[in-house]
């Protein structure tokens, strides 16, 4: 092989191991931009999902203060209805017990 050949050999040899290194310096930045694209919609999805969350939270903690609400609710008209029936029957035991004492 003539020294011509050997130096053009040499030199495309340089030139693909120049062309590796600067492909996989291309390949890394690629990948590190499609890591850091990826970590932003991580941190998108991540807020989206924590905003759900708090509007589901309140909106569970409005119907259930509702609920809560209307359960009072029925439980003081039951209560009334109760006082309502316990009145009108003591009545009728003062006039029972007052009727024994008087009449022994």
């Amino acid at each position: 092989m003539s020294l011509e050949s050997i130096q053009k050999i040499a030199a495309i040899e340089t030139e693909a191991d120049k062309q590796r290194v600067d492909a996989l310096a291309e390949a890394k930045k690629i990948a590190a931009a499609a890591d850091a694209a990826g970590q932003d919609m991580l941190r998108q999805v991540q807020a989206s999902a924590e905003a759900d969350v708090r509007k589901l939270c309140l909106e569970a903690e409005t119907q259930g203060k509702a609920a809560a609400e209307e359960i009072a609710a029925q439980m003081r008209s039951q209560c009334a209805a109760l006082e309502t029936a316990a009145t009108a029957k003591m009545d009728a035991a003062v006039s029972i017990i007052v009727e024994r004492v008087v009449n022994g």
